[in-house]
């Protein structure tokens, strides 16, 4: 491997693109949290339980034809568990909704603040610090954590970009002061018409 200090030397093959990296690698880590001490045997709520996968999202972006293999992207990858929780007060993914999770360019964590958010479905991101975090709109973008606090990745390479996990989905149109999903005010994103 290369040694740390250095930067990173690009060689063809390199890994996979996107879609086959978020395929195979380990999601954000969950715990059993509340329910823990009611699994039998018991479990402590800061006992790890399973890591979360992409599939969820994966198969959102292949069913509406988002291509996670198109040259010089970041994804901002939301888990499983933040696709079911989107879903329930707004309904499944739509083609806009994962078009928006998709940078166009390489965008590296520590430039998130800087660099122009403009997504594959058109709308810019908004960034802001807060809280010791990188929030990207409702979510906050690739955050380690102690346990019981799940961990979302940052910087992960891939052969046509980067990814970034999210703990939330985000979708086009949020903004701060509109009270929209994920910003405390309990209002879904708007339905999409189609």
């Amino acid at each position: 491997g290369s040694r740390a200090g250095h930067g990173s030397r690009m060689s063809a093959p390199m890994m996979a693109n996107v879609a086959d990296t978020l395929a195979t690698m380990q999601g954000p880590d969950l715990y059993w949290e509340e329910i823990g001490p009611l699994q039998d045997p018991p479990k402590e709520e800061s006992d790890f339980k399973e890591y979360d996968t992409f599939s969820t999202f994966l198969a959102a972006c292949q069913q509406h034809g988002v291509d996670l293999t198109q040259p010089d992207i970041t994804v901002l990858a939301p888990g499983n568990v933040a696709c079911e929780q989107f879903s329930a007060v707004a309904g499944p993914l739509t083609k806009a909704v994962c078009e928006y999770h998709v940078i166009k360019g390489v965008v590296n964590k520590d430039s998130l603040g800087s660099a122009d958010l403009t997504t594959v479905e058109g709308s810019t991101i908004t960034y802001r610090r807060m809280f010791r975090k990188d929030f990207l709109d409702n979510a906050f973008c690739g955050q380690p954590s102690s346990p019981p606090r799940t961990s979302y990745c940052a910087n992960v390479k891939a052969d046509n970009g980067l990814i970034h996990g999210l703990n939330e989905v985000i979708y086009p149109g949020w903004s701060e002061s509109s009270g929209g999903y994920g910003s405390g005010g309990g209002a879904a994103p708007p339905a999409e018409n189609g």
